[in-house]
């Protein structure tokens, strides 16, 4: 009993060591759930910002992308801009072009108001005015083709504007995603708002430039609409002008056909005198609207000098035409044309070089003693055209001796322009 009672007294003075074993399990408890509590922080915080980077990754792919379209619109708004420099310098050439048209229409116009209030219906001048206004009106069809050019680029200008419009649309369409995106990333974390606030100062200059743009590309929409009424303007001028320059035509082309009937009779009458003088002689004929003498007659076989009967012929012929020239205004501006022809034959000594020499030489001799006969000089002109332009063909006697030949004829002298 004694012994029962001593231990049963030991186990009850020990009994406490299972207390801290207790309170031990308890602290070991307590700092696994807290070490697995932060370990399920950690992994919860590790994920949200894998999840913002990634996040933030297409953000920046998507702020690249809107960086490349933006440097697309600045070089489609630049390309723009010079092909509307290019067109205005264009519509200002065409424009001075105009002008002077129509400073020389009106030139024109004036011109034959007095031609017309004279009776000179048609003079040097006004043939160089129409040709003037017809290079004019070359000039003004080549711009007329550069102004439908332009139409041309313009269209497409405004094709360009339309898919610029198209791109900003998208833009900002991606920009307000993008900002909402941005928006849930900064609740998330600090670090994703920092990100964040740098991220929206760059979309607002990004949405600053691209209302820049939009405002430019109405502004150019506006110039394109304003060129495009202009060029409207230029093409009704242009088809004014070319109404008056066809106008102008006509009328000049009426007096030219009344000059050249005047010419006519003022020819007939010549011809008809001549056959008055020359009938009667079959050296002398009439081909057409020119007479015909035979060589023979003026000249010896081989020679370039005037006989005695060819001179008293051409003195006939001297007097006719002198008379008929004061009758002819000084406004037609007609000419003698003396021309010179020779047979198949070839020259094979002498002093001329060969046929065309010859048939030269002879028409300038007839030229100078008409000349000496008073005709006036500036009404005469010489041609020598050889063996190349024969009356009649084959090789007999008869047929070369009609080829050896001086051709006379009164037509209207072509002015240089």
């Amino acid at each position: 009993m004694a012994l029962a009672r001593l231990g049963s007294n030991r186990r009850s003075e020990s009994y406490t060591w299972p207390g801290f074993v207790d309170a031990l399990a308890t602290l070991l408890m307590v700092i696994i759930f807290v070490l697995m509590v932060f370990v399920l922080i950690q992994v919860n915080l590790a994920y949200r910002v894998s999840g913002q980077d990634a996040t933030l990754g297409e953000m920046r792919q998507q702020l690249v992308s809107l960086t490349e379209l933006l440097n697309l619109e600045r070089k489609a708004s630049s390309d723009l801009a010079a092909d509307l420099a290019q067109i205005s310098r264009e519509l200002e050439v065409t424009t001075t072009e105009r002008d002077d048209i129509l400073a020389q229409l009106a030139n024109a116009t004036d011109a034959l108001a007095a031609s017309t209030a004279e009776n000179v219906v048609l003079s040097e001048k006004q043939e160089a005015t129409l040709a003037a206004l017809e290079a004019a009106r070359l000039r003004l069809d080549e711009r007329l083709a550069a102004l439908t050019a332009a139409e041309q680029n313009l269209a497409e200008a405004n094709t360009k504007l339309a898919a610029s419009e198209t791109s900003l649309a998208s833009t900002e369409s991606s920009l307000a995603a993008a900002l909402e995106k941005l928006a849930q990333t900064q609740q998330e974390s600090v670090e994703a708002n920092k990100q964040a606030d740098s991220l929206a100062a760059e979309n607002a200059a990004s949405r600053a430039e691209i209302l820049q743009m939009t405002k430019a590309t109405t502004a150019l929409r506006q110039r394109i609409e304003e060129l495009t009424t202009l060029l409207g303007d230029l093409e009704a001028q242009a088809t004014r002008d070319k109404v008056a320059i066809a106008s102008l035509g006509k009328s000049l082309n009426n007096a030219l056909a009344n000059k050249v009937q005047e010419l006519q009779r003022f020819r007939s009458e010549f011809f008809g005198r001549l056959r008055e003088v020359l009938s009667g002689r079959d050296e002398v004929q009439i081909v057409g609207d020119r007479f015909v003498f035979q060589s023979e007659v003026l000249f010896n076989q081989g020679q370039a000098n005037i006989g005695n009967s060819g001179e008293e012929q051409l003195q006939k012929l001297a007097l006719t035409l002198a008379d008929i020239a004061t009758k002819i205004p000084d406004d037609i501006n007609w000419v003698l044309q003396v021309e010179g022809h020779t047979d198949d034959i070839p020259i094979r000594a002498g002093r001329f070089a060969d046929n065309w020499d010859l048939s030269t030489e002879r028409a300038l001799s007839v030229v100078r003693f008409l000349a000496s006969q008073g005709v006036p000089a500036n009404r005469l002109a010489a041609t020598g055209y050889g063996e190349f332009q024969p009356l009649a063909s084959g090789d007999t006697d008869d047929a070369r001796r009609r080829n050896r030949r001086i051709e006379l004829k009164i037509t209207q002298r072509v002015v240089a322009q």
